[in-house]
């Protein structure tokens, strides 16, 4: 029988490193704590060993990527023939580890696996607690009453599908009408021509939707291929890490899917600030940093255009069986449900919900 782990890549946060085995059994998670924090390494270690989780410490240069590729090597070392990778502040559902389990137990499960319509924990901005509080708190203060901004469960929340954007959006970014420009403002004329390279990539070679599909699963023929996260790369690492993967596949040299994740199996939680955030606003200039890795990851994408390899083909979909016993069932799908099977989501959206998911 295939042997799956869930390896979660943990940094700063001790609440969401708990979090983790709330909901992924213990023998099946390794936390890799990997960070410059001397504090949250020690809590981390003694929380670890006190649950008895498996963890592993390694070298943390700062860089999301460096600590991905970290869990990359200890995969490829271990005895373990498939990984999910999760970030530390995002979190596997219930739904999630039955899914993925199911997942290595197929006929021929993929090498690489990216989700679509990804679920988002975002901050509310139009919400807040409490009742004596100001217009203004209510419109951009999720954190009004919260005494700990580092707790999640603190902070008032948005569920949404983070990476979807609409039609109309679509229209207005690969136009490059998105960022707002101001007739001779050279630093905004430069930011929206940027912005319409970014999208147009994004639009013609992920899958016409999304700005960006997460990476969250590998076999380890695909650990012991030589790609991996750039470090120089501060943000948009994993999507460049991505398209990589996807040249492989179309070159028959791997085998990459995307599983449309309807019924969330991993959740992107940003109600804590991370390093997306703490790059925005560099030099105390609104949304440089935005503008400065985005130029960079332009580039690359006009660098991966021009050698060929960019493909606006669609990847092949996990498949998955939500009724075994339906007249038109198929079986050997991916992932075949248990016969009444109702997925635990941790109530974030509905089960069994519409028939039909529409997109606008």
């Amino acid at each position: 029988m295939a042997k799956l782990k869930f390896y979660a890549l943990c940094c700063r946060n001790m609440l969401s490193l708990k979090r983790h085995s709330t909901y992924i059994p213990k023998q099946d998670l390794h936390i890799v704590i990997n960070t410059q924090d001397e504090g949250f390494k020690a809590s981390a270690i003694d929380y670890c060993s006190s649950e008895g989780i498996e963890y592993t410490v390694t070298v943390s240069d700062g860089t999301p990527a460096t600590g991905k590729n970290s869990v990359l090597d200890l995969f490829k070392d271990s005895d373990n023939d498939y990984m999910v990778l999760v970030d530390g502040d995002d979190f596997i559902t219930p739904h999630g580890v039955v899914t993925y389990k199911k997942l290595a137990q197929a006929t021929t499960p993929p090498d690489i696996a990216a989700i679509e319509y990804q679920f988002v924990l975002s901050k509310n901005y139009g919400q807040a607690k409490g009742h004596d509080i100001s217009v203004i708190d209510l419109i951009k203060n999720p954190y009004h009453g919260c005494s700990d901004k580092k707790n999640f469960n603190t902070i008032t929340s948005l569920g949404c599908r983070g990476f979807q954007q609409p039609k109309r959006w679509w229209k207005k970014a690969r136009e490059g009408h998105y960022i707002t420009t101001t007739r001779g403002d050279k630093y905004l004329d430069e930011f929206g021509s940027i912005h319409k390279r970014w999208a147009n990539h994004c639009y013609s070679y992920i899958n016409n939707w999304e700005t960006h599909c997460r990476l969250v699963w590998w076999s380890k023929k695909a650990a012991q291929n030589t790609l991996r996260f750039d470090s120089s790369y501060v943000v948009g690492e994993d999507t460049l890490l991505y398209f990589e993967y996807k040249h492989e596949h179309f070159n028959n040299n791997l085998v990459m899917k995307h599983l449309f994740d309807r019924w969330p199996t991993y959740v992107y939680d940003c109600r804590v600030d991370g390093i997306v955030q703490a790059h925005r606003h560099k030099d105390g200039i609104m949304d440089r940093g935005w503008m400065l890795w985005l130029k960079k990851l332009a580039d690359k994408y006009d660098e991966l255009e021009t050698d060929g390899k960019m493909h606006e083909e669609r990847l092949p979909y996990i498949t998955v069986c939500t009724d075994p016993y339906a007249p038109d069932a198929d079986t050997s799908a991916d992932v075949v449900w248990d016969l009444d099977y109702k997925p635990d989501i941790c109530k974030l959206v509905l089960f069994p919900g519409k028939e039909k998911v529409i997109f606008h």
